[in-house]
């Protein structure tokens, strides 16, 4: 079974970056008919996140990721997940109100900045750490060099060293005691 996570993906954040927009645009701009595309939009979104998330999950478990790849999708379920949740909030306030409000579009560009972070980090977990393909070592930088800004990321985000967390995880007895 392919995984279905990158299939679904690209729909919710594409969604909800011209949802925003039509919505900004409307109220900016004066142009009521971008409206429904606001309000559909963000319903799609939220939709198309939601499932992202759970198709994510699944790959995750089935996938058989390096340990320090696995450390950093955690963090990236986890982002999704709050994505997620920002989304499916957007898209209620969006459906329960008249038009978009100064207050709902603030809050819309702040949640695009976690869509957009997320879906960076999930193409550093492809691209850079080769989760979920089977890497060829077709990369553009080595694979020290493309994993460096996703571990500087994990390390500002935690405070912690992926690959450090990966070691000490990869040297544990297999009952999983130290």
């Amino acid at each position: 079974m392919p995984p279905f996570h990158p299939i679904i993906v690209h729909y919710p954040i594409a969604l909800s970056m011209t949802s925003v927009v039509a919505d900004t645009t409307a109220r900016l701009g004066g142009l009521p008919s971008l409206l429904p595309l606001g309000q559909w939009g963000m319903a799609i979104a939220a939709v198309g996140a939601v499932l992202a998330a759970t198709a994510g999950y699944a790959d995750m478990k089935r996938a058989g990721l390096a340990e320090e790849t696995h450390v950093i999708v955690h963090l990236h379920m986890k982002i999704g997940l709050a994505v997620s949740t920002a989304l499916v909030a957007l898209a209620l306030w969006r459906w329960l109100g008249q038009a978009p409000s100064a207050l709902y579009l603030i809050v819309g560009w702040v949640v695009l900045a976690g869509v957009a972070i997320q879906a960076w980090l999930g193409g550093e977990i492809v691209y850079a750490h080769g989760g979920g393909v089977a890497a060829a070592g077709q990369g553009t930088a080595p694979a020290q060099e493309a994993r460096q800004a996703s571990r500087i990321f994990y390390n500002r985000l935690t405070g912690r060293n992926p690959a450090k967390e990966s070691e000490s995880k990869s040297h544990r007895p297999a009952d999983g005691s130290r």
